[in-house]
């Protein structure tokens, strides 16, 4: 009996210490998360802990990048982009930045929307209308200049825009590579034809041949040209297809935002680095 009764004692004092055991672990608290780290080993939270420091510091180390990054251009090309850049915003007031960007650029788009706006009146419906491709956009002259030296092009050689609005990506070209026979740029809105022809007189040093018409380039026959640029964000479905059907083989597309199919052999494709999160991409194509 007595050897019964100490191994009862024994079981029951296990059965209170697992009890009290398990009770500690359960116990409610204010500071859950303190109490995982309480229980925690030592190490585990060490490594954490410096895992979130070095997050921390490379995400700190990012932000002052975004929307800083520049391209790397010759001394040449800096020089084109800048002149175009100070030809188009050439006053103190076109100069001042808003959130959308210089106010020359506000300028230019208001004068692109009330051309549109005008185009459309007393058309019968939306399917008379190409709205789309009708939105006003500037490419980053950088970017352009990037896209132009990855394309190779030859002196000589014909180059076209394909919706040029204001001319700005046109004469960028033509001033970036001053070897261009011309530099064409295809405009639908005629009061943005017009636009574009006051700024011509207005860009320093040597640049192409250049010439801004008034007409549909999903119309336009580019049979006998060697480069062609177009900003295909905004474009409506088939018209940028149309306009390149035209196109001799060994004829080089340079394309922002807008891959290629079929006929079409891609050379390379270039980031563009700048502007805020969302980032553009650059292509360029080969017609076969």
């Amino acid at each position: 009996m007595l050897q019964m009764s100490l191994l009862d004692h024994s079981l029951d004092q296990s059965l209170v210490d697992s009890f009290q055991s398990h009770t500690q672990l359960l116990a409610y608290t204010d500071d859950p998360l303190g109490d995982l780290l309480f229980g925690a080993n030592g190490l585990v939270i060490a490594g954490i802990l410096g895992t979130v420091v070095l997050v921390g510091v490379a995400f700190t180390a990012l932000l002052p990048n975004i929307g800083a990054a520049k391209f790397t251009l010759t001394e040449e090309e800096e020089t084109a982009v800048q002149n175009v850049v100070a030809a188009y915003d050439s006053k103190a007031w076109e100069q001042e930045l808003t959130e959308e960007g210089t106010k020359g650029y506000v300028n230019r788009r208001r004068q692109a929307l009330e051309a549109k706006e005008k185009y459309k009146e007393g058309k019968l419906g939306e399917r008379d209308i190409k709205d789309k491709s009708l939105r006003y956009s500037e490419a980053d002259l950088g970017f352009l200049a990037c896209l132009l030296r990855a394309a190779k092009p030859e002196p000589g050689e014909v180059f076209v825009t394909m919706g040029s609005g204001t001319g700005r990506s046109t004469m960028a070209v033509a001033a970036i590579f001053p070897g261009f026979k011309s530099c064409t740029g295809i405009e639908f809105l005629a009061p943005l034809v017009s636009l574009s022809n006051s700024y011509r007189g207005k860009v320093k040093g040597r640049k192409a041949p250049v010439d801004y018409v008034n007409e549909d380039f999903a119309e336009y026959d580019l049979s006998d040209v060697d480069l062609v640029f177009a900003t295909a964000t905004y474009f409506n479905n088939g018209d940028l297809e149309a306009g390149l059907s035209t196109l001799p083989s060994g004829t080089k597309v340079m394309i922002i935002d807008k891959r290629l199919g079929g006929g079409f052999q891609l050379i390379t494709q270039v980031e563009d680095p700048s502007g805020d999160l969302v980032l553009n991409t650059g292509y360029v194509y080969e017609k076969i």
